[in-house]
């Protein structure tokens, strides 16, 4: 199966032009390929005929880009990657472009959740009126919040990839519920925080943090400022914030890693990485050249789309297939009804991504959850010496991996050059550069992105231990149907 690798396009600063971007290899690609506080990588390999890559986003802060086309050097049977426009209102650019590609099959889905537990103390007794106080003391509310893992999301998944072939169906993602207050008005040892009305489904602390980083309230700078401007741009306050926080957080209460503090980590890793993909521009449509191929009976119109980029014939035609239903419901997302019934054939999955089901790839939740599946499944299972795609992991057959291998995947394809390289921009800029990239900016150590949501920085080098190099294990009942 010939990899198809999607150019990355290219995006100088503010003061400089528009400059096209030709590599003869994966690398030269992507050490040529970024602007000064841009993102956004080279290929994707593919499997089952051919996969999608990713192009690089860009962004200038403080002036409006004016377009730019890309151009970036295929991999082996890829795809060039085509224009991306910078955003207007002088914020960095509108829509980066995601890897999709890598076919796999099969699926399961898994049964986690998101959980905090805790709650806050209140305060004592309160005085009533003609000089008498109150009997009973202050109410102390549960114990103190537990904040889970977060994990990163998505990846690139083959086109034309067959169906899987079974797998268990998960009953989703688990919350905690309620919250004891302890007497005294001393903090109890349990209880949780409960649920958010802004997202029922997600625990509310963990919500309320996501929201704070994507208001840049928590974690100052952790995202260029080009990214806050979009936000506040393209998810006004109310319910539009509400749904983007919230697919964030229901992503990973749904498909974070069973390891510990990973729906933190993951929570982390989307904010981060949606930056890389489009610039916090959920409209954004990429027209490479793999989206226009010849297919047998037409020619293609399979654009990559969205918040992470995902395509029509491998991110969506892969979940469509091997994904548990229940949780995409439990995201937010509505998956067209008729979907799950379709035919597999190329011609339908190559030529409906650009045209019937472009809306439904840029809803929030859609988009966020299914490249998150990616992210994670690939993340759990693909850490081997050659790639296992994802009729292959629900069988049972997933090698333990890392983030630096679930970002891989999503983008140069599931199988991407291994051993997974954490100093390949893509990662690193995803974990450590606040300013973009190491590519495209000055990046010294681990400060940014990532790294700053968790508190984890360090001026020298990679955070120690480095959770990007934690070891995931394989998680079929959570990915497969």
């Amino acid at each position: 199966m010939p990899p198809c690798f999607k150019m990355a396009p290219c995006r100088e600063s503010a003061l400089a032009v528009w400059r096209a971007c030709v590599g003869i290899s994966l690398l030269l690609t992507m050490s040529a390929c970024f602007g000064s506080d841009s993102e956004r990588l080279a290929a994707e390999a593919g499997a089952s005929g051919g996969g999608t890559g990713t192009t690089t986003n860009v962004a200038t802060a403080g002036a409006a880009g004016g377009g730019g086309a890309q151009v970036g050097s295929p991999a082996t049977g890829g795809a060039s990657t085509a224009g991306e426009n910078a955003s207007a209102d002088a914020v960095g650019t509108v829509g980066g472009t995601m890897s999709t590609g890598g076919a796999s099959t099969g699926g399961a889905l898994s049964t986690g959740g998101g959980v905090t537990i805790g709650g806050t103390a209140l305060a004592g007794a309160i005085g009533v009126a003609s000089g008498t106080v109150n009997a009973g003391g202050s109410n102390g509310a549960g114990g103190t919040l537990n904040t889970g893992g977060a994990r990163t999301t998505g990846g690139t998944v083959s086109v034309g990839g067959s169906n899987p072939t079974g797998g268990t169906t998960n009953a989703g993602g688990s919350k905690a519920a309620g919250g004891t207050a302890s007497s005294g008005g001393t903090a109890g040892a349990g209880g949780s925080t409960g649920s958010s009305t802004g997202c029922p489904g997600a625990d509310a602390a963990e919500f309320a943090l996501v929201q704070a980083w994507l208001n840049n309230t928590t974690a100052v700078g952790a995202l260029p400022n080009y990214a806050y401007s979009n936000i506040k741009k393209n998810f006004p306050a109310g319910a539009a914030f509400d749904r983007l926080a919230c697919s964030i957080a229901m992503s990973c209460a749904e498909f974070a890693p069973l390891e510990t503090d990973w729906l933190r980590k993951c929570e982390a890793v989307i904010t981060s990485a949606v930056v890389a993909e489009s610039s916090y521009n959920p409209l954004s449509v990429v027209t490479d050249t793999y989206a226009t191929r010849a297919v047998t009976g037409g020619t293609a119109n399979d654009p990559t789309v969205g918040l992470l980029q995902v395509r029509f014939s491998s991110t969506m035609h892969d979940y469509n297939y091997n994904g548990p239903m229940a949780k995409m419901a439990a995201i937010g997302c509505n998956w067209p009804a008729e979907l799950p019934t379709q035919a597999d054939t190329t011609l339908f999955w190559a030529t409906e991504g650009g045209a019937t089901y472009l809306s439904f790839m840029q809803d929030v939740a859609c988009n966020i959850g299914s490249a998150a599946w990616y992210y994670f499944y690939n993340a759990t299972g693909n850490g081997g010496a050659s790639a296992v795609w994802i009729s292959n992991y629900c069988k049972g057959q997933g090698i333990a991996g890392t983030m630096v291998a679930g970002l891989l995947s999503h983008l140069e394809g599931g199988s991407y050059t291994r051993p997974a390289d954490p100093n390949n921009p893509y990662p690193w800029g995803i974990e450590c550069c606040s300013c973009g990239n190491p590519s495209g900016c000055t990046c010294t150590g681990c400060t940014g992105r990532f790294a700053a949501f968790m508190g984890i920085g360090t001026a020298d080098a990679r955070p120690s231990p480095d959770p990007f190099l934690e070891t995931l294990t394989p998680e079929p009942t959570k990915y497969c149907k």
